[in-house]
């Protein structure tokens, strides 16, 4: 058996080579790399620290000086023609013992100079006039940016304010800045032979570097300025100075300026250079080792494998039904005998599979990622009443158990990915009988989480739906009994207008009295009630039947309560009960059911009265809240107990002895019927709050117009 001429030892072979030249050429760039990184965190680290270091110091220094300027305008105040000599005698020690200073100059309030050490340093009157007016009324410290001397020297001034004791601004002292000095405190701390230390002012402009003669130089154009003047502190690398480099850049907090630390990358990573050579050299030395290795075990491993797949080929093609053991004593040899096993392991799963699917009593049917049936067992065949051998191999949508393709839930699992669960569906069987179904349909993935197919699962529900259906009708049955008491309540409310009319009528009659409007008006309350107790009978019909009232107009709210609460005057009047109404405003328009909407506020306003039997005021609001109208109806009867309060909206439930139970709860339903809400609060002996809110109309024009805004 030529080894090297198989495919097999040829693919293995420049795999493993490829690889190993790879993996090799992989380790040494990441070898590379991380040392490359080791060394730029280190110098990183390295260069933030300095940055760190050199901030405090000149911090410090700036700060000491600050200090030395707020003890010197104290001089200002005090400073005479008999005690000049000592203030300047002082200020000349602040100059010898700091050598950044090139000038120490105090001015009254005037901006006259009083005390100026060495007399020979100047700034310019307009320059010098800024100063002094920006410390006049700010009142406080100020370090400025580059200036430039009358002598042509570059500066920074340091000024800060003389103020008395009464907060008045009397002058003030200010120091220029030795920059030269200021560079040389950087130049000792500088990176190297080729570092760089440097200090920017607001602008951008250089006021201290390492190297002299690049002070003045601007880098207002620099990303690093802009890190500076927003707090910000990091490491740049880049173009930097004019050359590459990398640097760390810290804000001088305290004045407003920048510290920028930083070397060339060429001299930061030249101690990398010979690590990197020496490291190469043992890599290749390697990958030639590693080379010779490969050729020699690939004729050791190969061989065998070469022997394992002839016999997997022939057991492929049912020329032999078990495997030989491979003589190799190590893996090789176990995987022969393990294929062996499971070899007959398969095709006793592969039965065992067959029977589970065949005794699930449900139909089950798999498709591939085509749609194309790979299973169909007993179930579905008692199901659809197609054979296997009908379906399997055609596609699902082919299978004519659905109207269209468009309704089959397993083609819209491959197609869109969704899944379903007990999704109730139906499907025809073959002789165009009609199944209630639930089905639930999933994807099932392969290698790689790839989708391979997909598994439906059918379940008859056909009888279940026939009892459902049943129980229905038994609770349509049990409702008309709950319907016959709702009718007796709801006609009982009505009544009492028709009656208060009529007791009105007699009492107007026996006074002698009374005009024929207002019997005319007496009169119309009692056909109106009447109508409405008919609507009422009328809606109860439809209740039974399931049916929702869309009989829907534009209705003034408070139209309907004035109306109520007319009907209702003598009765309250009798009881002794004081009517308070606080109207937002005069007309609030919603979409609603008008009956209804009487039915609801009539039942709160009843319930209300029956909890004041001994008077009481009863307050009733009206208001715009957001995009719904506010109905509040606030009686100071008897309160509901805490207990049961959240029950008063179920049917049956009542407070009363006499009471149905039902009068809230059919309220309840018809505000949730206008996508309204109601809800009720109370306190036990100090009275009960119901709550109507529903969706607002807003009135336009006359009125004849309407936009709906809830």
């Amino acid at each position: 058996m030529n080894v090297f001429g198989s495919k097999l030892t040829k693919r293995y072979l420049s795999i493993t080579l490829i690889v190993i030249f790879f993996t090799l050429s992989f380790l040494y760039w990441l070898t590379i790399r991380v040392m490359e990184g080791s060394f730029s965190d280190q110098i990183a680290y390295r260069d933030e620290l300095i940055a760190r270091t050199l901030s405090k110091r000149i911090s410090d220094i700036i700060q000491s000086m600050t200090s030395d300027l707020r003890v010197a305008s104290a001089y200002v105040l005090k400073v005479t023609e008999k005690n000049r000599d000592f203030y300047l005698s002082e200020m000349e020690r602040m100059v010898v013992q700091q050598p950044l200073y090139l000038s120490i100059q105090a001015f009254n309030s005037e901006g006259k100079i009083v005390v100026k050490v060495p007399d020979a340093v100047s700034l310019d009157a307009k320059s010098f006039e800024d100063l002094h007016n920006y410390l006049s009324w700010s009142k406080t410290y100020y370090i400025s940016d580059m200036i430039t001397l009358e002598d042509g020297r570059k500066s920074i001034a340091i000024a800060y304010p003389s103020i008395d004791e009464n907060g008045m601004y009397k002058g003030g002292v200010v120091a220029f800045v030795n920059l030269e000095m200021l560079s040389e405190y950087l130049k000792e701390l500088k990176i190297g032979e080729l570092g760089v230390n440097a200090i920017i002012d607001r602008n951008g402009t250089i006021i201290g570097h390492s190297e002299l003669e690049t002070i003045g130089f601007s880098l207002k154009e620099h990303p690093i300025r802009d890190y500076l003047n927003k707090e910000k502190f990091g490491i740049w690398e880049g173009s930097l100075f004019h050359q590459h480099m990398i640097a760390a850049y810290r804000p001088l907090s305290m004045i407003g300026f920048g510290l920028i630390v930083g070397e060339p990358i060429k001299q930061a990573m030249q101690s990398s250079i010979d690590v990197r050579i020496l490291l190469l050299k043992g890599f290749t030395a390697v990958l030639f080792i590693a080379a010779g290795l490969t050729v020699f075990w690939t004729n050791r491993v190969v061989r065998p494998i070469i022997q394992l797949m002839k016999q997997v080929k022939e057991y492929n093609q049912n020329k032999q039904k078990n495997f030989e053991p491979i003589k190799t004593n190590d893996e090789i040899e176990e995987l022969s005998r393990t294929m062996g096993q499971m070899a007959g392991e398969l095709k006793e799963n592969e039965r065992r599979m067959f029977y589970i699917l065949e005794s699930i009593p449900y139909a089950i049917i798999t498709t591939d990622k085509n749609g194309k049936i790979t299973t169909f067992n007993r179930g579905a065949e008692e199901l659809t009443l197609f054979s296997r051998e009908e379906a399997i191999g055609r596609n699902i949508i082919d299978l004519p158990i659905k109207e269209n393709k468009d309704v089959f839930l397993s083609w819209k699992t491959l197609q869109e990915g969704k899944e379903f669960d007990d999704v109730e569906s139906y499907i025809f069987d073959k002789n165009k009988k009609k199944h209630d179904v639930k089905i639930h349909s999933s994807l099932y993935h392969g290698e790689g989480n790839k989708v391979v197919g997909t598994i439906i699962v059918i379940r008859d529900v056909s009888h279940i739906k026939k009892l459902e259906e049943y129980l229905r009708q038994s609770e349509r049955l049990a409702s008309l009994g709950q319907l016959t008491a709702g009718i007796a309540h709801e006609i009982k409310n009505p009544l009492s207008i028709v009656q208060a009319a009529a007791e009105a009528i007699s009492m107007e009659i026996k006074e002698l009295q009374f005009e024929n409007s207002i019997i005319a008006e007496l009169t119309n309350d009692i056909l109106e009630t009447s109508q409405r107790m008919n609507q009422l009978l009328v809606n109860f019909l439809k209740l039974s039947k399931g049916e929702e009232d869309n009989n829907k107009e534009t209705i003034n709210v408070i139209a309907v309560i004035d109306e109520l609460l007319s009907h209702l005057r003598k009765k309250m009047k009798d009881q002794g009960i004081q009517v308070i109404k606080q109207y937002a405003e005069k007309k609030v328009y919603v979409l609603a059911n008008q009956n209804g909407l009487t039915q609801v506020f009539l039942n709160i306003l009843i319930n209300s009265m029956q909890a004041m039997e001994q008077g009481g005021t009863l307050l009733i609001k009206v208001e715009k809240f957001e995009k719904n109208c506010m109905v509040q109806i606030e009686d100071s009867g008897v309160g509901i107990p805490a207990s049961k309060l959240p029950w008063i909206f179920n049917p049956f439930f009542s407070t009363k002895r006499e009471g149905t139970g039902l009068g809230l709860s059919i309220a309840h339903e018809i505000i949730v019927q206008h996508n309204g809400k109601i809800w009720a609060e109370s306190v036990e002996g100090s009275g009960t709050s119901l709550y109507v809110q529903l969706p607002r109309l807003e009135q336009i024009g006359d009125g004849n117009e309407k936009n709906l805004i809830g």
